[in-house]
């Protein structure tokens, strides 16, 4: 069956046929998305609407102020010469082209 139809008809076909499946998915991907956006919006605002009866039970309870733990600040780390010297460029043979040196140009480290 392949080889009666030529390479750009069948990919012609495959383009065809993958439009069809996301014109089919694309009505159900958004039905979903504005589902859960929906769900989201619901318990957002039960959240906002719910918050200050939290406080007060927690102020009830005694935990008037969660203490709040202060961040981490590490300290920079030292500076440390490197063990082994930095190697020299390899010989390049007069005709070939240097890629090396293409790409330290190319990339600013020269």
């Amino acid at each position: 069956m392949k080889a009666d139809i030529s390479l750009a008809e069948r990919r012609r076909m495959e383009r065809d046929q993958w439009a069809e499946i996301r014109a089919a998915l694309a009505p159900r991907h958004f039905a979903a998305m504005m589902e859960e956006q929906a769900i989201t919006a619901y318990w957002f605002a039960h959240a906002l609407e719910a918050g200050p009866r939290i406080r007060a039970i927690l102020a009830r309870m005694g935990c008037d102020a969660v203490p709040v733990s202060a961040p981490v600040v590490t300290p920079e780390p030292e500076r440390v010469a490197p063990l082994e010297p930095v190697p020299e460029p390899l010989p390049v043979r007069a005709g070939a082209p240097d890629l090396p040196f293409d790409l330290r140009q190319r990339l600013g480290l020269q």
